[in-house]
């Protein structure tokens, strides 16, 4: 097979069946699959390097091209990369080698772990694994990766670069497992593990190792939701309950670990039919509704953030002091000194106006940079003006905070301006869950933002990602979740900008029950 590699990337003139590694000077750097990574470009097949590694690829070495499972090289030569004549080496600070892990990182993996350092790793999983059945309560065991090797051969997976566990939760719903997975992480970090959440369902505890660097062991909530079993990250689908417990045990690097009851079956559910055969280049191809779905319950994405943190470095400071027109309209319908939460409070002008006005308000915001903003101006304008972060695409974030407003013992409203505009169109969906639950008992959703009319049209801070949302369309969303539309207004000359005078949708609305 012709072959050609250089600095952009691989070249072959056919497709291959399976797994190809990629060595550089003799060490695995990258795998990949012609059928899943290859474009058709100029006759044949082309690959690009990932961005990750080509940042890397400045310099001289020998590199090959070579089937994962046995057989003849496709490639084996001299390759320069970029400018420098100096040698190729892809290590860390400590001069270990790196390889591309299955999430896309420069990782150190298995396949270059001391012996001293697998043990550590493996020991200390075990440790983890026991704290999270006895001090945690959790039905814990071996999954993933780390399940996959003890099948395979009872070690490691040499390309991987951490261990993973999972419990069975005893909950179906997603907020009780979330409640689970935040009562493991406090008690895990009580402990003395160093412990990072990773969703509102998932944790990594990170081990010293005796080389001075540190490794993750992943601990990823399971449940039956309906008739289907989940596993986070985004894995769904049809596996009874008997094919995970009662546990059993299994081997890994000589230390005996709980398992599901049935491995083969498991592992078939997670990795598909062809499990047993080693693939350096799998990658998990997750329908996106199960993302999704998985997403709305536990990642609490936040899709835009990036616009917003670049914004409060800089182009934040063009935002008018004063308060906005919607300001002083939904001050007349309030009511005096009445609570109030904002949500989207960018860089407080409101929130600080409102509170002048003898409202007590709470601000609100997803993106760091606004609440160093919002604090900033009450400090500037001696007022208090608390703050809480309030991810409306996150179900424990949202649910908890507009749980807590719904037991207040005065009601309290809802103002949002140009949040509808900022959110992408799921996230929606966590507002309007947010506003019932908090307004239930009393209080008004004040909503402001931009309209389909708008589309096209040059606005005062440039184009960015947004959400020009009918109104005709918001008002069904709302009503649908049990709102009513107490005021609208629309047209222009409700919020001029420099030279922007868009066209506006106001929305009053109550989520009272009857």
């Amino acid at each position: 097979m012709a072959t050609h590699i250089d600095a952009k990337g691989i070249r072959l003139s056919r497709p291959y069946d399976g797994p190809l590694d990629v060595l550089i000077g003799g060490h695995r750097v990258w795998s990949f699959t012609t059928s899943r990574d290859a474009v058709r470009a100029g006759g044949g097949l082309f690959v690009a390097w990932p961005r990750p590694l080509a940042t890397r690829l400045d310099g001289q070495a020998e590199v090959a091209l070579v089937p994962h499972n046995g057989g003849e090289a496709l490639f084996t030569g001299p390759i320069r990369f970029g400018r420098s004549t100096e040698p190729l080496a892809l290590v860390d600070d400590l001069g270990n080698p790196l390889s591309l892990d299955k999430g896309g990182r420069l990782q150190r993996t298995f396949d270059d772990f001391a012996d001293e350092s697998r043990a550590e790793l493996v020991a200390a999983s075990h440790r983890v694994l026991v704290d999270l059945t006895e001090q945690c309560g959790l039905d814990a065991y071996l999954c993933y990766g780390g399940l996959l090797g003890a099948a395979r051969s009872g070690r490691m997976i040499g390309h991987d670069s951490d261990l993973d566990l999972a419990f069975l939760s005893r909950y179906t719903h997603p907020f009780d497992i979330i409640q689970e997975t935040r009562a493991a992480e406090r008690q895990m970090a009580a402990l003395g593990w160093k412990v990072v959440r990773m969703s509102a369902a998932n944790f990594k505890i990170w081990v010293p190792l005796p080389s001075g660097k540190r490794a993750g062991v992943d601990v990823f909530g399971s449940f039956h939701i309906g008739d289907h079993f989940h596993i986070t990250g985004s894995l769904r689908g049809r596996l009874d309950r008997s094919a995970i417990v009662p546990f059993g045990e299994i081997d890994l690097e000589g230390v005996a670990f709980a398992a599901p009851a049935d491995v083969p079956r498991f592992l078939e559910f997670t990795y598909g039919p062809g499990w047993k055969v080693p693939d350096p280049a799998f990658h998990f191809d997750h329908p996106p509704e199960n993302v999704r779905r998985m997403s709305q319950w536990f990642r609490g994405a936040r899709s835009r953030l990036p616009h917003w943190q670049e914004f409060y470095r800089g182009p934040h400071e063009r935002v008018p002091s004063g308060p906005s027109a919607f300001a002083a309209w939904a001050h007349e319908r309030m009511g005096a000194a009445t609570p109030v939460v904002e949500l989207g409070s960018g860089t407080g002008r409101d929130a600080v106006w409102l509170a002048q006005r003898g409202h007590h308000v709470l601000a609100s915001d997803f993106c760091s940079g606004a609440r160093t903003a919002i604090l900033a101006a009450a400090r500037e304008a001696e007022v208090r003006v608390p703050y809480r972060p309030i991810n409306l695409e996150s179900l424990h974030s949202s649910l908890v905070a507009a749980t807590r407003f719904a037991h207040d013992a005065e009601p309290r409203h809802v103002y949002a301006r140009g949040l509808v505009d900022a959110l992408a169109p799921t996230g929606r969906l966590g507002l309007w869950r947010f506003c019932a639950t908090a307004g239930r008992r009393g209080g008004l959703t004040f909503l402001e933002f931009r309209t389909p009319a708008n589309v096209g049209r040059k606005t005062f801070f440039g184009p960015h990602q947004r959400t020009y949302a009918d109104p005709d369309a918001i008002v069904a969303e709302i009503e649908q979740r049990g709102g009513r539309i107490v005021e609208r207004l629309e047209g222009r000359g409700l919020a001029p900008l420099g030279n922007e005078d868009p066209v506006i949708c106001r929305l009053v609305v109550s989520w009272e029950r009857p």
